[in-house]
């Protein structure tokens, strides 16, 4: 792993993962990608205000700074979310993310409330006043997520509740910062610097909305209107944008959305939004698809091509997991409301550990699968992969191509 880091007080779980007496839990990631971050650490202010729009959408970007970890530059976020599955309490999660052209190393703790929760926030709202306690993020006024940004989250006041895990993990920031090293090759990588606007699109053009499936090599299906078609890409751009939620997206439902591109379904001309924008523009990447059948793409699809579109689909998992979602790999034409056949993939904590699920619906009848209404396993960068592995165990029982599969993201209802 390109970072190391003190681990005093940890006990090793995997290769990359430790936990913290306290119950915390740190993880170490490498993402051999091109970083999905909304612009690049010497934006810092689009930055900030992209990921507190990501961020919000879950929980909320409680900071962010531009730091020097080992000699090299990295982003520090410190977020806040719900503590799935629970009435009351928040996780904090810290990470720092190195990100190089086409890679990033990502270190992250997460520490969640445990027992009494909301105790930092009470004793603060009644001393600050109620009228005071909630406002504006700084890093994007006009937000208004899931969770407020408020005045009790303010640094100066950690001493005074050294146990809650959001002291906790900024104490955690600081040391790393002082400790942490960085693997000299890795740190001197080229820099990432975010891709640039595309060409604008051509007069007479007409572009339709079109929602991709999972993407297998170079292939991919497209859902326009009713239909679904199936194309092969001609350069990166498409697969190093898919499933990263940057994306423009389609709603589906209240709580359900797609990624989604614009094509011109006669040259293979599509434009693909960025979900965020730019100094108030909304900006876009460029590239051509060729229109195939699909037993043109079967045909040149391996065994290994699909189980490595399983992985993908698993690690975007992972991703969205990050950004406070969880994913749904479902048939392309389930455009509306949850239906079955599908596979929900999460990553959550889970009794002080962090865990990769994927539930199914309906229980796989046949196969290494039967009966199983769901799989967990310890969340690691093996399993986060493999957890895509079944997911695509299920697809195959409901003799599905995954070119008819398509990656749905999923918020936490309410």
């Amino acid at each position: 792993m390109p970072i190391s880091f003190d681990t005093t007080g940890f006990r090793q779980l995997d290769q990359n993962t430790w936990q913290h007496a306290n119950g915390d839990q740190a993880v170490l990631t490498y993402f051999g990608l091109v970083p999905d971050l909304p612009a690049g650490l010497d934006d810092l202010p689009k930055l900030r205000h992209d990921l507190a729009v990501i961020h919000g959408e879950a929980g909320c970007l409680v900071e962010a700074h531009v730091v020097q970890l080992g000699g090299a530059p990295a982003l520090l976020r410190i977020v806040k979310l719900p503590l799935p599955n629970q009435p009351n309490g928040q996780v904090f999660t810290c990470s720092f993310t190195i990100p190089k052209e086409r890679s990033s190393a990502v270190l992250q703790l997460v520490a969640a409330e445990r027992g009494m929760t909301g105790a930092r926030e009470a004793v603060l709202a009644a001393e600050l006043g109620f009228e005071n306690w909630v406002r504006q993020h700084p890093y994007a006024p006009e937000l208004q997520g899931v969770l407020p940004f408020h005045a009790g989250d303010d640094p100066r006041h950690d001493p005074r509740f050294p146990d809650h895990p959001l002291s906790r993990v900024r104490a955690w920031a600081h040391h790393v910062v002082r400790t942490a090293q960085v693997d000299p090759g890795f740190a001197s990588l080229p820099p990432f610097r975010p891709q640039p606007p595309p060409s604008p699109v051509e007069p007479g053009q007409r572009l339709v909305t079109a929602l991709p499936s999972l993407p297998v090599r170079d292939f991919v299906g497209l859902r326009i209107g009713e239909q679904t078609t199936y194309w092969r890409t001609t350069d990166a751009t498409l697969g190093e944008m898919l499933g990263r939620g940057l994306m423009g997206r389609s709603p589906l439902a209240d709580t359900r959305f797609r990624d989604m591109l614009m094509i011109d379904v006669e040259t293979g001309d599509a434009m693909i939004p960025d979900r965020f924008t730019t100094n108030g523009q909304m900006t876009a990447h460029s590239t051509r698809l060729q229109q195939v059948t699909l037993a043109e793409a079967n045909a040149a699809l391996s065994d290994d091509d699909v189980m490595d579109a399983f992985k993908w689909a698993g690690r975007k998992c992972g991703e969205a997991a990050e950004r406070g979602e969880f994913l749904s790999l479902e048939p392309i034409e389930n455009d509306g409301e949850q239906a079955d056949p599908h596979v929900l993939l999460a990553v959550q904590p889970h009794e002080g550990q962090q865990v990769v699920i994927a539930q199914f619906s309906p229980p796989p009848a046949g196969g290494p699968l039967a009966g199983s209404a769901s799989r967990s396993a310890p969340a690691t960068p093996e399993s986060v992969e493999g957890i895509g592995v079944i997911a695509g165990l299920a697809v195959n029982e409901w003799r599905s191509h995954p070119l008819n599969m398509a990656i749905t993201y999923r918020r936490p209802a309410g």
